[in-house]
C-alpha cells in the first residue's frame, strides 16, 4: 500500500520487526522474573508486545511507583496457572489496570493484595473501539501518569467517555475511507489513551510504551477531523518505530543526535530520528486530510474547512523538515530513498491544494493546530468550500 507517494514495506517486514521487539521484551522478562516467565505462553508474541512491559523495561520511571510485573501479565496467564494472591496498584484515579482483562476500582495509588477470584467477580471489562481490536483505555498508564508536571482536568475514564462520539466517527472514517491504512494501524497499535491536560502536554506515542497512542483533547471541544489528524499522527509514530527499528539502516548518525547540529537552529531540540519520524507523520496526516477533503459528502463544510486549514499548517512545517533532512550526512541511501518518497508526497499535496491554501494566515497558531484560532483569521465564507 501507499501513503501518499510512500510505499509501505510488505507486511512480513514490519511483522519481523515487531517480532524483534517482542524478543527483546521476552528476554528482559525472563531475566527479570524466571518464575513468572514460566507461567506465560513463550511462543505468543502478543504477550511480549504488551505496552506496559515496554514501560516497565524501557522507561526510567521508579519501579516503586509503577504497576508490578505480575499485574502487567496476569491477564495473559491461564486460569489454572494464575497465582492465588496478586499484588496490584491503583492509579491516581482509583483504577487497577489489568491488561487483557479490564479494571478493578480501588483507592488512588493504593497497593494491595487481591485473590485470583476477584479477577472475575469485581472486574470491569475493557472497552474496545467499534469493530476493532484496539483498547480504549480508562487509565492514564504509568508513562503518562508519572510524566513530569502532568496534571489532568478530569479522569481519563471521564475524558474517554466524553469524547467517544468524535473519536468513534474518526475511527469509522478510517475503517471505511482508508481501510488499508487502518489495517496497518491495527497491526501495531494496541490501545488509545484519550486524556485532557494543559496544552504543553502534547499528544504523543513512543517506544517506551510501544503500541499505545496518546491524544490530548486539552479540555476543548474536538471534532472528528481533530481525531483523524491525531490518530494519523500518533499511530504514525507507532508504525514508523516498527518500520525503522534498525535505525542504522536509515541514519548515518546516532538516533539521538541533535538535529540542530546540522541546521544550527538552536530552538529545535529534536533528535535526527525525531525529525525523520516527522517526515513520516506529516505524510500520514496529509494523506488522511486529503481523504477527508475527497470525501466531501461524508463531512460538513466546517469540517472540510478544518481539514484544509490543517493541510496548510502542516505543509509549511513539512517543507522545512524536508529541507533540513535532505542531507546524506544524516541519511543513508535507504534513508534518502524514504526522503524522496516523502518529498514526492509533499509535492503532490502542495500542487493539489496550493491555490486553495493561498492567503491563509497562521500567525495566531501555537505548536499544535487549533481550529478555533484558525477560523478567527480565516473565516469559512472566505474559503473555496463556502
Amino acid at each position: 500500500m501507499k501513503i501518499l507517494k510512500y510505499s509501505i514495506p510488505n507486511k512480513e517486514f514490519y511483522n519481523a520487526n515487531q517480532s524483534i521487539l517482542s524478543d527483546t521484551i521476552r528476554m528482559a522478562m525472563y531475566q527479570s522474573d524466571p518464575t513468572l516467565f514460566e507461567l506465560l505462553d513463550y511462543d505468543n508474541d502478543s504477550i511480549f508486545l504488551e505496552p506496559t512491559l515496554f514501560c516497565h523495561f524501557l522507561s526510567d520511571i521508579d519501579k516503586a511507583v509503577t504497576i508490578p510485573l505480575t499485574q502487567c501479565l496476569v491477564g495473559y496467564i491461564s486460569n489454572n496457572n494464575r497465582p492465588d494472591l496478586l499484588t496490584v496498584r491503583a492509579d491516581r484515579f482509583g483504577l487497577i489496570n489489568l491488561p487483557n482483562l479490564g479494571y478493578i476500582r480501588a483507592n488512588p495509588f493504593e497497593p494491595f493484595t487481591i485473590n485470583s477470584a476477584q479477577l472475575t467477580t469485581g472486574l470491569i471489562p475493557n472497552q474496545s473501539l467499534p469493530n476493532s481490536t484496539i483498547r480504549l483505555c480508562w487509565h492514564p498508564t504509568d508513562l503518562l501518569g508519572h510524566r513530569q508536571a502532568i496534571s489532568f482536568y478530569e479522569s481519563v475514564e471521564v475524558t474517554a467517555k466524553k469524547y467517544q462520539k468524535p473519536l468513534f466517527q474518526a475511527v469509522h472514517f478510517f475503517q471505511t475511507k482508508l481501510p488499508d491504512f487502518w489495517q496497518l494501524i491495527e497491526s501495531v497499535t494496541r490501545e488509545f489513551v484519550v486524556f485532557s491536560s494543559p496544552p504543553e502536554h502534547h499528544s504523543f506515542a513512543g517506544i517506551m510504551h510501544h503500541g499505545t497512542a496518546y491524544f490530548n483533547v486539552e479540555n476543548k471541544p474536538q471534532t472528528p477531523v481533530f481525531f483523524i489528524d491525531d490518530i494519523a499522527h500518533q499511530c504514525g509514530h507507532v508504525i514508523f518505530n516498527a518500520l525503522t527499528l534498525d535505525t542504522e539502516t536509515y541514519l548515518h548518525v546516532a538516533k539521538d543526535f541533535p538535529i540542530n547540529e546540522f541546521t544550527k537552529a538552536s530552538w529545535d531540540t529534536r533528535t535526527v530520528y525525531g525529525a525523520f519520524h516527522g517526515l513520516f507523520t506529516y505524510t500520514t496526516i496529509l494523506h488522511s486530510m486529503d481523504s477527508v477533503l475527497e470525501a466531501t459528502s461524508a463531512l460538513s463544510k466546517v469540517l472540510q474547512h478544518e481539514a484544509l486549514g490543517r493541510i496548510g499548517f502542516y505543509i509549511y512545517k513539512f517543507n522545512i523538515d524536508l529541507t533540513n533532512m535532505n542531507n546524506p550526512s544524516i541519511l543513508t541511501e535507504a534513508g534518502m530513498d524514504y526522503h524522496r518518497q516523502f518529498a514526492a508526497g509533499y509535492a503532490y499535496i502542495y500542487q493539489k491544494y496550493q491555490s486553495a491554501l493561498a492567503g491563509f494566515k497562521y500567525s495566531n497558531q501555537p505548536y499544535t493546530f487549533q481550529y478555533d484560532l484558525f477560523a478567527l483569521l480565516n473565516p469559512l465564507p472566505k474559503t473555496p468550500f463556502a
